[in-house]
């Protein structure tokens, strides 16, 4: 059997789709998980008999170059057409009760729907992020300048 001039052989195809594919993966940017900290589920609990059937911090961390960490804010049954400030409190690695912030940052508004039920973001820059490390976090929920809900006070490796 005669092969056509200027077409490949098997043998010569495979090589030549693996030699492409090997090009094209070297100009993809990489990106890769967090290695030190992994994506938690931090449950969001009530203060002083405020309504909730569950709520949730989300906290991601991408470490990439355009996005550090990215967390997302759930309540359900909370109260119903209800505005929301979310913010975070980092504590020294010792302060295992969360009593004295080094940091207060506000990181999102969530508005409630009739059914209480809500959700919101919020993306951490390279640029926003702390010094690699543990610290001890803490999300706080407030309505209305009180604090509704809140997560325990939560280690987090920072890398």
């Amino acid at each position: 059997m005669r092969v056509a001039s200027g077409l490949l052989r098997p043998r010569g195809l495979v090589a030549a789709l693996a030699v492409g594919v090997l090009s094209l993966s070297a100009l993809a940017p990489v990106a890769s998980a967090d290695q030190t900290f992994h994506t938690a589920r931090i449950p969001l609990l009530p203060v002083n008999g405020a309504p909730l059937q569950s709520g949730a911090v989300v906290d991601v961390h991408a470490n990439g170059p355009v996005i550090y960490a990215q967390e997302r804010y759930l309540l359900v049954g909370a109260a119903p057409d209800t505005t929301y400030q979310v913010q975070i409190a980092a504590y020294l690695p010792s302060d295992t009760a969360c009593t004295t912030p080094l940091e207060v940052i506000p990181e999102a508004t969530l508005t409630t729907n009739p059914a209480g039920n809500g959700e919101a973001g919020f993306t951490f820059a390279p640029s926003q992020a702390p010094p690699a490390g543990i610290l001890n976090l803490q999300w706080t929920v407030l309505a209305g300048g009180a604090v509704v809900y809140e997560t325990a006070c939560t280690p987090v490796a920072l890398d």
